[in-house]
């Protein structure tokens, strides 16, 4: 036998814990570096999703606010017209035929106005321009009493909710307000307003397709809609709004009548018990925020990977390194790293940390910079909104009860006294106009580089550019279509304000009475819309053509032109297109726009 000792087994020692190589322990510290960068650019980036969702809803309830104004500024012209009739002599004398025959004429006059009642204190009706004068008509209902007695009685202004006539029988709302007759005593005048006007001031400034606007009045029934307002004019407004608004809340979710969940946004029309509510899917914006967080998600997996392949690849290098400087020490010869190699990886690796608190830094105040822009530019915003009203409230009453004044007296045969108001009229006019385009152009510097196209309709844009000017100019301007092409993608606000720029300067250089030409025509390379606006004035002159777009640029005699040109220059940038001058001669100009349809964002 062997006197070797037994070889035992002790089958109670653990097993060794496999150690982790270097490569897979770069790669964790890599993971463990790249989680804060990722974590920060999600922070980053869900900051920015949040501040565009504030931003879109900013201009969700700016529109509202636009849209329910501007009605505010229709109404009040609609009183405007009844207070200049209130002013006529035959008013004070008393005289109800004469009354008749002045409010028949200003109903037919203006195309906002359905007719013109008036009614005493005991409800009795004199006279209503729907009937012939001295048929007898019936007495207002008690409901239609008891709105009208305060204005009898203590001279208040009153704006209706949706009502049946008591002649016409149809659903109509109206404005009232005192009347003094003298000798005849105090009476209401009452002006039926067309409800198609009121859905026209609501879509004055067009809606994108999936947005729903409607004017709702103060019994909750909807009175005006941008969409299928021939089904819901007239039906109550659902009655999560009528809560929501009743709360005083102006932004929140609700669902549309047709069902549609939606953002909605309230604006009180001024003057009124009116409000206008504007909803945008909620769809649409849950859409933006979950491809947004997609691509975050994308992003932060492709710089895991990069990371990942990075530290492998580094880690066989050091790896090699590494086993060289182990067999030159167990062979006693010198590695293949130096002490001064050595010192300059710490150098370097100092250097880095340097440069990355650096870069932390920087980035901590860039996003503070982008913060104080972000709330200086919601501050120029809202100066904008609020000198836009404030200014142009006085000069849009005053140009109406001109208006009125001129009618008036244009019928009574005063044309030598209806002349200088004419005159007056188109002083205000250029005012306002002047007034537009400097709002415009700060509105231009202040906003972006892209432009939310939609699908517009020509014919109706242009209709509305040629009712911009002057009424007695508006006869000078001829359409001439060259395409059956009847919608294009643009933003219809900046487009009218490009458009009535060049129709007034055509107007302006052309002779009196010659007529302008707007002509409609396309191209399909590039894919784009082309609006000439032809003049038969005196040209261009050759030394103003370089400059002719810039902002304070010189006229011969040494004036610098208006804002009218340049304008137009920055509306056709924000649309991706150009405007130029086609032609220009002794005979006449033409301006030509160009709508890249491939450009509109």
């Amino acid at each position: 036998m062997s006197d070797a000792p037994p070889i035992i087994l002790d089958a109670a020692a653990p097993p060794k814990r496999p150690r982790l190589s270097v490569a897979a322990w770069l790669a964790g510290v890599s993971l463990l570096a790249l989680l804060p960068m990722l974590g920060f650019s999600a922070f980053v980036v869900q900051r920015a999703i949040a501040e565009q969702q504030a931003l879109a809803m900013a201009t969700q309830q700016r529109r509202a606010g636009d849209a329910a104004t501007s009605i505010g500024h229709q109404l009040e012209s609609v009183f405007s017209v009844l207070r200049t009739m209130a002013q006529a002599e035959s008013v004070k004398q008393g005289d109800m035929a004469a009354t008749y025959a002045m409010a028949a004429r200003v109903a037919e006059a203006d195309p906002r106005i359905v007719g013109i009642s008036v009614v005493d204190a005991d409800g009795n009706q004199p006279f209503n321009t729907l009937r012939p004068f001295g048929t007898p008509l019936p007495r207002p209902p008690p409901p239609l009493m008891d709105m009208q007695r305060p204005v009898i009685e203590q001279g208040q202004r009153v704006v209706s909710p949706l009502v049946t006539g008591e002649v016409s029988k149809n659903k109509v709302v109206g404005v009232g307000m005192r009347l003094d007759m003298g000798l005849a005593g105090q009476h209401a005048v009452r002006a039926v307003v067309r409800l198609e006007s009121i859905g026209d001031w609501l879509n004055e400034d067009g809606w994108p397709d999936d947005w729903t606007a409607a004017v709702v009045d103060q019994n909750n029934t909807i009175i005006a809609r941008s969409r299928d307002a021939q089904r819901y004019v007239g039906q109550p407004a659902t009655q999560l709004l009528q809560d929501k608004v009743r709360e005083g809340l102006t932004v929140f979710e609700s669902v549309t009548k047709d069902g549609t969940a939606v953002i909605t946004s309230v604006a009180i029309v001024p003057g009124t018990g009116w409000y206008v509510a504007v909803g945008r899917p909620s769809a649409a914006v849950d859409a933006q925020v979950r491809r947004s967080m997609r691509d975050i998600l994308a992003a932060g997996a492709l710089c895991a990977l990069l990371a990942i392949a990075g530290a492998l690849y580094l880690a066989r290098r050091l790896g090699r390194q590494l086993r060289g400087v182990v067999d030159a020490h167990l062979q006693g010869r010198p590695g293949p790293v130096s002490r001064s190699t050595l010192r300059e990886v710490a150098e370097l690796s100092g250097a880095l940390a340097e440069a990355r608190a650096a870069a932390e830094k920087a980035t901590g105040e860039l996003q503070d910079a982008k913060e104080e822009a972000l709330a200086r530019l919601k501050e120029r915003s809202e100066m904008l909104d609020v000198l836009a009203h404030e200014v142009r409230q006085p000069l849009n009453n005053a140009s109406a009860a001109l208006q009125a004044a001129t009618v008036e007296l244009a019928r009574n045969g005063q044309q030598a006294a209806a002349e200088p108001l004419r005159r007056a009229e188109g002083v205000l006019g250029d005012v306002q106009a002047s007034i537009g385009n400097t709002l415009a152009v700060a509105s231009l510097l202040v906003g972006g580089e892209r432009i939310e196209g939609m699908d517009t309709d020509i014919d109706a844009l242009i209709e509305v550019a040629i009712a911009d000017m002057p009424r007695d100019e508006r006869a000078r301007v001829v359409v001439e279509r060259a395409t059956n092409t009847r919608t294009a993608s643009m933003e219809p606000g900046l487009m009218r304000l490009a458009l009535r720029n060049l129709l007034s300067n055509a107007l302006r250089c052309s002779p009196p009475g010659s007529p302008v030409v707007v002509r409609v025509s396309d191209s399909d390379e590039p894919l784009a819309l082309i609006l000439d606006v032809i003049d038969r004035g005196a040209g261009i002159a050759d030394e103003q053509l370089p400059t002719l777009f810039q902002r304070g640029s010189k006229r011969p005699g040494g004036r610098r032109q208006g804002l009218g040109l340049y304008i137009v220059r920055r509306v056709m940038e924000l649309h991706r297109g150009s405007v130029l001058v086609e032609r220009s001669s002794a005979g006449g100009t033409t301006m030509r726009l160009v709508v890249n349809q491939h450009a509109v964002v």
